[in-house]
């Protein structure tokens, strides 16, 4: 078995029927692709889309581990250390998952980054326990999820396009809520000021300018050009910290298990990183359903097993090296809608550059010369076209009262959540709180369940 496994010829076939898979599927056309999934784009340009998606997903990216760190004050060097284990774990999970290995990997243009819901229980792990405790926790998780992949792709049935499209609305307005908060500063010494207003405005208006004005190759590096001159903004500004770059070094090898080895998590902290894996799982279905709708292609299960297979390689292996659990992104519906360039190709060249960045810490740095909220009003818009993806899917499926009840009923209770104060959840203990207090949470299980229980007919 391990040499049929083995073999080339098997695991080219294995990849071409994944590839091709529901290629021809005709459908409502959401957006203009100027490349399509199978399509590679020459080097340069092919490069500049993959460092797009970078910016596009890197503050995000970083936020888990850095938050952690702070949680638990963490030295400088460890919380370098999780950073870099989260790069690498980025990485390496989406060139697995765009471009395929057997049958683990969606082969779609899908980015993984860290999941902030994972912050609870590794803090609480960490301060009862150990954070190797906590570290051994998610990578069992990470590889629980990837066992359980095939059983998870049966699961592809509770995903019809009014449940996809309503959790892309529900993300939208729960990732906006959040990017607000990061364009405006808060927490930092840049919040209230009039500068973040500027800048939210400023970035919103230049994407729209650089969209509408140019064409072709332009166009879809929109968002990398709007990026760069935010940037080039932020040096004259005083905001920019080339300290960053001139302290970080050139080469940095991961250690594995860098807090002191592994260590045996108690039993209610493994069974909660579990079930928050689990969780992450059906996020990622619906991700995979939205590109794949996107794309034109057909949403199948193997698609949506080859995706869960991949989060958990990438989870697995982000833990190994000191970061934490990931998923696949949402900022790349975003992106990909805007841009135009939903090449599986281009997606794997930016996990190259994760992988790059976690070695080569320089490069990392250089991204991360300006703080956060000067990226933010770009989040909003990425965010905003998650929701608008969302609404063009729904207005194809919404097509009775039963689905326009579980539209607003899952948008409602997601909203009130979302909006909800903390005091109000306090009635739940520790271990579910986290996950009744998360917008999108709720909102996936009364989509989803609403879907099973409401007659199919009115």
């Amino acid at each position: 078995m391990g040499e049929s496994m083995a073999s080339p010829k098997v695991d080219d076939r294995v990849g071409r029927v994944l590839a091709e898979e529901g290629t021809g599927r005709a459908g409502v056309s959401i957006l203009n692709l100027r490349y399509g999934l199978e399509d590679k784009p020459a080097p340069v340009p092919a490069v500049l889309f993959g460092l797009q998606h970078v910016l596009v997903m890197f503050t995000a990216m970083i936020a888990a581990p850095l938050v952690i760190g702070q949680l638990l004050n963490l030295s400088p060097e460890l919380r370098t250390t999780m950073v870099t284990g989260v790069m690498l774990g980025c990485g390496i999970g989406t060139i697995v998952s765009a471009i395929g290995i057997f049958w683990v990997g969606a082969r779609l243009p899908l980015l993984l980054g860290a999941y902030a819901v994972y912050i609870g229980p590794v803090v609480a792990m960490a301060k009862t326990t150990s954070l190797a405790a906590a570290t051994t926790a998610m990578v069992i998780g990470g590889l629980v999820l990837f066992v359980l992949s095939p059983l998870l792709g049966k699961l592809r049935p509770l995903f019809p396009p009014v449940v996809v499209g309503t959790l892309l609305v529900i993300t939208s307005e729960t990732l906006i809520r959040i990017a607000v908060n990061i364009a405006a500063g808060v927490n930092t010494p840049y919040a209230g000021k009039p500068i973040t207003i500027f800048l939210v405005l400023g970035s919103i208006l230049l994407i729209l300018a650089i969209n509408r004005l140019t064409r072709g190759f332009m166009r879809a590096l929109s968002v990398f050009l709007a990026l760069v001159c935010l940037y080039l903004i932020s040096i004259p500004l005083g905001l920019a910290n080339f300290h960053l770059v001139e302290n970080a070094p050139w080469f940095r090898l991961p250690a594995i298990a860098p807090y002191g080895g592994f260590a045996w998590p108690d039993t209610a902290g493994l069974i909660t990183v579990i079930v928050y894996h689990l969780i992450a799982a059906v996020y990622t279905m619906s991700i995979t359903l939205a590109l794949c709708s996107m794309l034109q292609i057909e949403g199948t299960e193997r698609r949506v097993r080859g995706a869960v297979a991949a989060d958990g390689i990438g989870s697995a292996v982000a833990a190994l090296f000191g970061g934490v659990p990931l998923i696949s992104y949402d900022q790349n519906v975003g992106a990909i809608s805007l841009t135009g360039v939903g090449s599986r190709f281009v997606v794997a060249i930016a996990g190259v550059i994760l992988v790059l960045m976690a070695l080569l810490p320089k490069i990392g740095a250089l991204i991360a010369i300006v703080p956060p909220f000067v990226l933010g009003g770009t989040l909003i818009f990425m965010f905003g076209m998650i929701g608008a993806v969302g609404v063009s899917i729904l207005a194809d499926s919404l097509r009775s009262q039963r689905d326009l009840l579980l539209f607003a009923a899952s948008l409602g209770l997601s909203t009130a959540v979302n909006f909800a104060p903390a005091a109000l959840f306090e009635v739940f203990p520790q271990s579910v709180r986290i996950l009744a207090a998360d917008g999108i949470v709720i909102g996936t299980v009364v989509a989803v369940v609403l879907n099973l229980v409401l007659p199919a007919k009115d």
